[in-house]
């Protein structure tokens, strides 16, 4: 439980979804929200961990984490994009991720 993968399925009809599992490190959260075209993600990422998080994207998406741009954010690291999501590794933490 050192590196964890998160890569929500976001599928039709479902609106929102939260979860948490409490690892040997601490709890892992995740809660992802779509309204229109807007989704919301939480992370949350236990001490001592990092984790890869797949964010559903479209097409010239606004990807901002607590309101800073992507590549801005502390403890946020853009990997790539891949079609329909961006891939970002993070350190432990809270993270807040909006996508518009």
């Amino acid at each position: 439980y050192q590196t964890i993968l998160i890569k929500p399925v976001i599928g039709e009809g479902l609106t929102w979804a939260n979860t948490t599992y409490n690892s040997i490190h601490g709890p892992i959260g995740t809660y992802w929200k779509k309204e229109g075209k807007r989704l919301e993600l939480a992370v949350t990422i236990p001490a001592n961990t990092t984790a890869t998080v797949f964010i559903p994207t479209g097409p010239g998406a606004r990807l901002t984490e607590s309101g800073q741009a992507i590549n801005r954010a502390p403890g946020v690291h853009l990997l790539r994009h891949e079609p329909g999501r961006s891939v970002v590794a993070v350190e432990s933490g809270n993270y807040y991720f909006t996508c518009e």
